[in-house]
């Protein structure tokens, strides 16, 4: 299977994440879209820092100086987690702006999507 270009995979879920939220009303549709924009995105960094981290790892080895030397949780682990803190984030938000008998159905359709993205990508 041919790897799909990073804006075909955003496009994707751009529409996946609108029709998912398609139940909020206007008002707070204008207010929530640039959410949805960041949360695709932050969707693709995830998947791109997840590679990273399985090629560099958790921890990286550092030296100060001549004698001094040791091991420190990685940049790309502290990215990570934190990008994932922040998805998890905005993620939340959009769902209590969704009525309340709507965020069941998009909970479960966001879990679908996080078990099976590594396998479009």
């Amino acid at each position: 299977m041919a790897k799909l270009k990073e804006t075909t995979i955003k496009k994707r879920r751009l529409k996946e994440l609108h029709d998912i939220f398609a139940a909020i009303t206007d008002d707070k549709a204008r207010l929530v879209d640039p959410m949805i924009v960041m949360a695709a995105n932050m969707e693709i960094n995830i998947v791109k820092l997840e590679a990273e981290l399985q090629a560099t790892g958790f921890v990286e080895i550092y030296q100060n100086g001549e004698n001094q030397t040791g091991t420190k949780e990685s940049t790309v682990s502290r990215s990570y987690s934190t990008m994932v803190k922040n998805y998890n984030s905005i993620i939340r938000t959009l769902l209590d702006c969704l009525p309340k008998s709507e965020q069941k159905t998009a909970e479960d359709e966001l879990s679908e999507f996080i078990r099976t993205r590594n396998k479009n990508v």
